[in-house]
């Protein structure tokens, strides 16, 4: 079934029963039709009702992060986890947002919770060691005209969908140091290569994609994974008509 169909039909159960929390999920589909708007009108009229709905905090957050409104949707995902102190996927999206900000003591104590509730994902050690790394050394805010261009900020830069400002950090590292063919190569590869596809996969719901993530990249199989378990996540709150948090 295509995704207006899919809007029809849970359009349909919110006519039957408009106090029924079926408007998560149909808010959902409608974000992933582009139309985050009507999601958000949805939402904050559903959230009037049940302003304790986590998966329904989850979904407006991710809405105003696909509107480019971060402040908001910062808001909205720590709301979520004042309800539900472990949540896995507003404790990545969090972190991805701190991690974009270079606010590295904002994100230690996120990231040592993911530690702890997915021990089986090896990136989340390394990202923690690294915070507390940039934290110790009491760094401003990274900027790609900063002496402190690094490839960890170029990941950044280029999950954040930021080309140009990712060849200016690479830039700066070239003159740094002339001689390293690996800062070379990776500006080459930037310079043809094909960003208009989203850089981010597995921060979304349900879609797994999303402007934020600041995190190295995954084996394909592993990515592959983490969206089948948010797509798993999302039609759990559908099927259920939205009763779940």
């Amino acid at each position: 079934m295509d995704l207006n169909g899919k809007i029809e039909i849970f359009s349909e159960r919110l006519a039957e029963d408009p106090h029924s929390r079926v408007f998560a999920p149909l808010a959902d589909l409608l974000r992933q039709a582009g139309r985050g708007d009507d999601a958000l009108e949805l939402l904050d009229d559903g959230l009037g009702r049940h302003p304790d709905y986590v998966s329904a905090l989850v979904i407006k957050g991710q809405t105003l992060l696909d509107l480019g409104r971060v402040d908001q949707a910062r808001i909205a995902l720590a709301q979520a986890l004042e309800l539900d102190s472990e949540n896995f996927v507003v404790l990545r999206l969090l972190t991805e947002d701190a991690r974009s900000r270079q606010a590295w003591e904002e994100s230690i104590p996120l990231l040592e919770q993911l530690v702890v509730l997915d021990p089986d994902d090896d990136r989340w050690p390394g990202a923690l060691a690294e915070a507390k790394q940039f934290a110790r050394q009491d760094l401003p805010p990274v900027s790609a005209k900063s002496s402190f261009a690094t490839m960890t900020l170029v990941d950044i830069y280029l999950a954040q969908g930021y080309r140009d400002r990712a060849l200016d950090a690479l830039g700066q590292m070239a003159l740094r140091e002339p001689n390293r063919q690996d800062i070379r190569r990776r500006m080459e590869e930037l310079k043809t290569r094909d960003l208009t596809a989203s850089p981010v996969d597995g921060a979304s719901i349900p879609s797994a994609t999303g402007p934020l993530d600041g995190l190295k990249p995954r084996p394909a199989e592993r990515r592959v994974d983490e969206k089948k378990k948010f797509e798993e996540w999302i039609n759990r709150i559908r099927e259920d008509g939205g009763t779940s948090t």
